[in-house]
């Protein structure tokens, strides 16, 4: 005889996924806020305080709180879920498991970066940023970040809903996190003007080389997000500034968040005359390129009226066209060109 729980539990599960609330993605969205506003406070406190001796501090309390609000709120929304009769697989809005995953394996590399602070001390520089226990942090806030654009990529939508937007900078900003050593936002190696004839040159090649990187994370994120949805405008605004704000106060490079806000505008009202998109290809290329030499004139353009650079011409200029280019061919992984027709014998 079949029990009414039973029966229940049969009827849930021909009701299939569960589709998200707005009060879910939402609350995920902050705390994937509080998760990342965490890991960049740590990462402030690394570079201005005395030399951090120990794993247990303010900084790290902020980045694992939000951790663990995370797994809380997701852990009992998927036992929650599975009690009523929802399959493990389906216990969590299509998108969010990946980002329950990735909360347990934050804590995870939580643990293991704690022994491997005891046993090898607390990296400092470089070594902080590549050391084997931070990289698997990085995979797994990877995944934790990228639900809520995850969710959205396979709901039958054409327009990105601001979550994915949010999740998506947010994705940018782990991105750029563990490249927070050559970015042009933490470090204006384009500033440096004295010093012997080698170093001037490696300082120039590490600016360049960090334009170059910035470009393709940042445009490859947008061209990724036009690859499947249309953005609503103020999308890439606050993509850019959202990144910007956290990569700013790294170094305390508060004149140049606002920097990164207008350029972020900028390419925002490009994608608004082209509209851009894989039926607009030519649209697509043209935009990949007028959007980083906007925004890479627009930077290095502040940082020659409010501190000079010590870049000759030619170099600054070839930095912006250099930064153009990596945006078109970055825009062919989003849209192919188109194959030739084969005949039968082909």
């Amino acid at each position: 005889m079949v029990t009414v729980r039973e029966l229940t539990r049969e009827l849930i599960r021909d009701q299939g996924p569960i589709t998200p609330t707005r009060r879910f993605e939402w609350t995920v969205v902050a705390l994937c806020t509080w998760l990342m506003a965490g890991a960049y406070l740590d990462a402030w406190a690394h570079r201005h305080l005395a030399r951090l001796e120990t794993f247990f501090t303010p900084w790290h309390g902020v980045l694992y709180s939000g951790i663990f609000a995370i797994l809380i709120f997701l852990g009992v929304r998927a036992l929650r879920n599975q009690g009523r009769g929802h399959r493990l697989d389906q216990a969590l809005p299509a998108g969010y498991n990946l980002s329950l995953v990735g909360a347990v394996l934050f804590g995870i590399g939580g643990v293991i970066d704690m022994f491997w602070h005891l046993r090898f001390g607390i990296e400092v520089n470089l070594a902080a940023l590549i050391s084997p226990p931070h990289l698997l942090l990085m995979l797994a806030g990877t995944l934790i970040v990228a639900g809520p654009l995850r969710a959205a990529w396979r709901r039958p939508v054409s327009e990105a809903p601001w979550t994915a937007v949010i999740s998506a900078s947010l994705l940018l900003s782990m991105f750029t996190f563990f490249n927070q050593f050559d970015q042009p936002l933490v470090d204006t190696y384009a500033t440096a003007t004295s010093g012997a004839p080698a170093t001037v040159a490696q300082l120039q090649e590490l600016g360049i080389l960090g334009i170059m990187v910035q470009t393709a994370l940042l445009t490859g994120v947008v061209l990724y997000l036009l690859g499947r949805f249309t953005l609503p405008f103020g999308s890439i605004t606050l993509l850019v500034g959202l990144n910007g704000a956290l990569l700013g106060t790294l170094e305390q490079n508060f004149d140049l968040i606002p920097v990164a806000i207008i350029g972020g505008l900028l390419a925002d009202l490009v994608m608004l005359w082209l509209k851009p998109g894989p039926k607009r290809v030519v649209a697509l290329r043209v935009g990949a390129f007028l959007g980083p030499v906007g925004v890479s004139a627009l930077y290095l353009l502040f940082l020659e009226l409010t501190r000079g650079i010590g870049w000759p011409i030619s170099l600054w200029l070839g930095s912006i066209a250099v930064s153009g280019a990596i945006g078109v061919l970055l825009s062919y992984l989003t849209v192919h060109p188109p194959l030739p027709a084969l005949d039968a014998a082909g």
